[in-house]
């Protein structure tokens, strides 16, 4: 876990940082592998009234999670707040996300199914030569042999091998060579 710090109207020394930094770590790290480049932005203000507002955004699960806290006590007693959120947040997703992983039903499996076999076989090998034709009459030729579709070299553009096909959806398709 990174942690970038952005500052707004605020000066603060670079043992405050590093007290910032150490204590996300300490208390953050466990939801993180040790190689993961998750970037934890910390922007800290100087609010008016003598208020110090600190604000935390992290990426998590592919959720952006935040906590933005403002103390009139320091610093550092916000960033304890808002870290309480955080892992208040982290535990929610997760705890989500579990919940999703376990109510997704299994299908149960057809008592015919057959596993995909390793080696498939060919049991008939047909040739023809393809005629140039239209597409409306490849259609037509489809149609009365019976089939789901039909190679031919088309006619309307230029001799190229196309195949028309029959949709589950009544309509038919065209595939043609590039």
């Amino acid at each position: 876990m990174l942690v970038r710090f952005n500052t707004k109207n605020f000066k603060v020394s670079d043992k405050t940082l590093e007290n910032i930094e150490s204590k996300l770590h300490k208390r953050l790290d466990r939801y993180f592998s040790e190689n993961d480049d998750t970037v934890f932005v910390v922007r800290l203000t100087d609010q008016k009234k003598l208020m110090e507002k600190v604000e935390l955004t992290l990426p998590y699960l592919g959720h952006t999670l935040r906590a933005e806290v403002a103390d009139s006590d320091g610093i550092i007693n916000a960033l304890d707040k808002g870290i309480d959120i955080m892992e208040r947040q982290i535990r929610k997703i997760k705890t989500k996300l579990s919940r999703n992983i376990r109510e997704v039903p299994e299908e149960p499996v057809p008592e015919d199914f057959e596993a995909e076999p390793d080696e498939y076989s060919v049991v008939k090998t047909k040739t023809y030569e393809l005629k140039p034709m239209g597409v409306q009459e490849a259609i037509l030729n489809m149609n009365m042999l019976g089939h789901k579709f039909y190679m031919f070299k088309n006619a309307d553009d230029s001799d190229v091998t196309a195949v028309v096909y029959k949709r589950d959806d009544g309509d038919y398709g065209l595939l043609i060579e590039k």
